[in-house]
């Protein structure tokens, strides 16, 4: 939170009779008493007037840093062209320039911090979810502490930690695990007693409180002074600075960037970096780039002087109470992450800068009550400030980081989620190390701004879904969690045959897919735990059915791209790691990597014809399928085309597929009519449809693509064909159960683009015999002898114990790797899953899997636990 020095104060206007006050576009700063709102405040532009100068006065404008930033002239060209001046593009512009790129051009619309990072309450976390978000994170904490060092301007950086409430049992768990994360990655955390709390935080009370997990790393800075800091850091590494300038256009040709337009003219430039906050949408979509950001109302509020607020008061995250409170000048700030949150178009939000929404006292009503049933001085304290502003939300709680799939050169870094102090320094450096080193320097997965499918981009999506966005980052972030709105989006051709069926459904990029099947007369939705849940033997009996008899899945959500054309063979051995010169009705699994060598995608490809291929991948990666396979098509004779929609994909596994498929097929289905790995068009049911010998499950199977308008048809013929062969229905959960045991890695999960195939046990993936220069192959050569990691299989040894996710690993007491993804094995009778340890570790030593604090011992294997020959399947 901005001090006093550089947020705007007032008095309340007197409330509507809804509770809000003020124009829809021009919200009036607040202060209040606990009686009644006195008068009214000076006009917004004066407010936004009286910031600007504060920011000059202390220099901390780019008119303060650079003689000729009031100059309105341009350069004509800049290698680089940044969008955006608050804390993601001052970082990003730093890190580029000490990086070494020398010529970056930095556009601001208003002035700098005057978008969203201003009125962040400033908050820095050294520990989030994820080990690889939590060194972003970390990262942050260490840049602030130096800040005001390196360039001289005081951020108020707080190291007063942070205390994370429980008051369930479940939020318990979640803060064991976070604590888990911290002990692997090397940082401070402590899980405390209620009475610890209030030790730490006096004026707090400890009723209802559980536990509590206490992060002495913990900080807050001062949001606006920091990100002018990085902007002066950058200016002083040679970033020239132009602010009052608003970018209009991204230009483009041939599918890449080519330069910005703007009131002053056209900048040309090789790339642009976009980091304009929740104005990124729109920027973006007038050059057809989909983004999936949108605005809320984000809340906090600052009370009157309070005795025994100071400066070492840790932040208190009252998690289950949707809310923080921390010290701010003897006042105490408290903001609000409430579950229904208040979303907002960008045609409401005024562009001038430093833009707020009207206070709004019945909104906050029930955040302020449980505040002051924590905190009980609030009660008496009364407030001074009611800032409401916009911050920007993804679908999924994570932001977007990285190059579009649409334009080559166009990175993004934007959509923070409320959490932009925390990632921004990190972020703006993994996106210039991006930039300038060809692929990511870390994990990812979880923030490419290609995880999302372009209908995500949809602004009636959007606005349903940052009703519950906002409040996510306080939620429960339960094993499993799926969202509750803008559901029902893209449905399979067979959802209503599924339904039917008891399907309870999850969503991925916006696609309903089942996840597990509840039995007759009981309902098909989750409860949530973090021990086993309420479909786990449900799960069990799917999972059986593929191992022992049949079970048909619906995997229609499976990407699917076809290339075509004279050129389609050599673009996709340009593509692909494995060999793709195939026999007509021959498929291959492979990867595909970026330019470091790390696995951007992993997918099957079919040769259907001389010209003609599909490249099957997994529904997350729709986009960066289509992107890649576009890209490289572009100039030659072959094409790309997205079929995804116009095939259901039915698998239908186990060791009684075979039976069942001479059922409804007129085909023979002996190994001699489809050997493994070959694909053939075959008469199913009154359809058509294209059969893949194949198997995600570890047992023999095909892989049914039916043209969808005959998906019904075909479904509806197995299950009448199987019902004396107990087939069953199985959904995603039983699918990663299955593929677990067998030791298939999750793209997201055990591979990503930063990781090396001979790493992840992927090397047999890899051509060195093609002729072809694959992307990625110099970079694999240039790693021989580097790799410090393997991938190994394991199955924990208590069948009651199950895995989250990045549990670390032990052996001999030692910590040696991570699990990468696990699930329960129900075959072998107790979870198992795919780890990464050092090299150097022998793998008959004494292993312990970290499993929320409790350390569980395990088995580990080079080769997968269940049927490492893979005689099952290929039989």
């Amino acid at each position: 939170m901005p001090s006093t020095a550089s947020c705007p104060t007032g008095i309340a206007p007197s409330s509507s009779a809804d509770g809000r006050t003020g124009s829809a576009r021009t919200g009036t700063p607040s202060r209040i008493t606990a009686s009644a709102p006195a008068a009214p405040a000076p006009s917004l532009p004066q407010t936004r007037r009286a910031h600007m100068e504060r920011l000059v006065d202390k220099g901390l404008t780019a008119r303060a840093f650079s003689p000729d930033a009031d100059s309105r002239s341009l350069p004509s060209r800049a290698r680089t062209v940044i969008v955006g001046g608050g804390i993601m593009g001052s970082s990003t512009a730093y890190h580029l320039a000490a990086n070494g790129d020398d010529d970056v051009l930095l556009l601001e619309h208003n002035v700098i911090t005057s978008g969203t990072t201003w009125h962040a309450a400033g908050l820095a976390s050294s520990v989030r979810s994820t080990p690889p978000l939590t060194e972003l994170a970390h990262y942050g904490i260490e840049t602030y502490k130096r800040l005001k060092a390196s360039s001289g301007i005081d951020v108020s950086f707080n190291q007063c930690g942070s205390i994370s409430l429980a008051q369930t049992p479940g939020r318990v768990d979640e803060l064991r695990y976070t604590a888990a994360v911290a002990r692997q990655m090397g940082r401070p955390a402590e899980l405390i007693s209620a009475e610890q709390v209030t030790r730490l935080f006096p004026l707090a009370v400890a009723g209802g409180i559980l536990g509590a997990l206490h992060q002495p790393e913990d900080a807050h800075v001062n949001p606006g002074h920091a990100a002018a800091a990085l902007a002066h850091l950058a200016h002083r590494h040679g970033v020239t600075i132009r602010e009052g300038v608003e970018v209009t256009r991204i230009t483009h040709a041939q599918g890449a960037v080519t330069g910005v337009d703007t009131p002053l003219g056209h900048v040309e430039c090789d790339r642009v970096v976009l980091a304009a906050g929740l104005w990124s949408r729109d920027l973006a979509a007038r050059s057809k780039v989909a983004l999936p950001v949108y605005a809320a109302e984000h809340v906090h509020v600052r009370t009157a002087p309070v005795p025994g607020a100071h400066a070492g008061l840790p932040v208190l995250r009252d998690l289950d109470s949707y809310l923080y409170v921390r010290h701010e000048q003897g006042r105490l700030l408290v903001g609000a992450f409430e579950p229904n949150g208040l979303p907002r178009a960008v045609g409401d939000i005024d562009t001038s800068g430093f833009a707020e929404f009207p206070a709004d006292w019945g909104h906050f009503a029930p955040v302020r009550r449980m505040a002051e049933e924590r905190v009980p001085h609030l009660r008496t304290a009364g407030y001074d400030r009611f800032l409401n502003a916009p911050e920007s939300f993804t679908p999924d709680g994570n932001f977007l980081l990285g190059e579009t799939a649409e334009l080559r050169n166009l990175y993004v870094g934007a959509g923070f989620n409320s959490q932009g102090i925390i990632y921004g320094p990190g972020a703006g450096r993994a996106l210039a190390e991006w930039i300038t080193g060809g692929g990511p320097s870390f994990d990812s997965s979880a923030v490419d701004v290609q995880r999302f499918s372009r209908v995500q981009h949809n602004r009636r999506y959007l606005q349903a879904r940052t009703k519950e966005a906002l409040g996510r980052l306080y939620a429960m972030h339960w094993p499993h969690l799926q969202p509750v709105t803008a559901r029902n989006v893209r449905r399979s051709p067979l959802h209503d045959r599924l339904a039917a069926a008891h399907a309870c459904f999850g969503e991925r990029t916006g696609w309903e897919r089942a996840d597990w099947y509840a039995r007759a007369g009981t309902p098909a939705e989750y409860r949530y735990s973090y021990s086993k849940q309420n479909w786990f033997e449900n799960v069990r009996e799917e999972h059986r059915a593929a191992r022992e008899a049949v079970a048909l899945f619906d995997l229609s959500s499976f990407t699917k791209a076809e290339v075509a054309g004279p050129d389609a063979l050599d673009v996709l051995q340009r593509l692909c790691t494995a060999d793709i010169d195939l026999a007509v009705g021959r498929l291959r699994y492979t990867l595909m990597l970026n330019d470091t060598g790390g696995i951007e995608l992993d997918g099957t490809v079919v040769r259907l014809d001389t010209d003609r291929f599909w490249v099957i991948t997994p529904a997350a990666s729709q986009t960066k399928t289509m992107a890649l396979l576009r890209r490289l098509t572009r100039g030659r004779a072959a094409a790309a085309f997205d079929a995804t929609s116009a095939y259901a994909t039915i698998a239908v596994m186990g060791p009684r597929s075979r039976e069942l498929m001479t059922r409804v097929s007129p085909a023979g289905w002996s190994n001699e009519d489809q050997p493994f790995a070959t694909a053939r068009e075959v008469e199913v049911a009154d359809s058509l449809a294209i059969a893949l010998r194949i198997s995600f499950v570890g047992e023999l199977g095909y892989e049914l693509y039916v043209p969808s308008d005959q998906a019904v048809n075909v479904y509806d013929a197995l299950i009448d064909a199987g019902r004396d062969l107990g087939l069953r229905h199985a959904g995603y959960l039983a699918l990663d159960s299955l593929r677990s045991e067998k030791g298939y890695r999750h793209l997201g999960h055990d591979i990503g683009p930063h990781d090396d195939p001979y790493e992840v046990g992927l090397g047999f993936a890899v051509s060195r015999h093609k002729e072809t220069e694959f992307v990625g192959r110099v970079a694999l050569q240039q790693r021989e002898g580097t790799r410090k990691q393997r991938s190994v299989h394991f199955a924990l040894r208590d069948p009651d114990v199950v895995l989250v996710h990045d549990e670390a690993i032990f052996c001999d007491g030692v910590q040696v790797g991570r699990v990468t993804s696990g699930s329960y094995g129900y075959t072998l009778g107790r979870a198992c899953g795919i780890g990464l340890i050092d090299t150097k570790v022998p793998v008959d030593g004494n292993f312990f899997v970290d499993c929320g604090g409790v350390r569980v011992a395990a088995d580990v294997s080079v080769r997968p636990l269940f049927d490492p020959d893979s005689t099952r399947m290929k039989g």
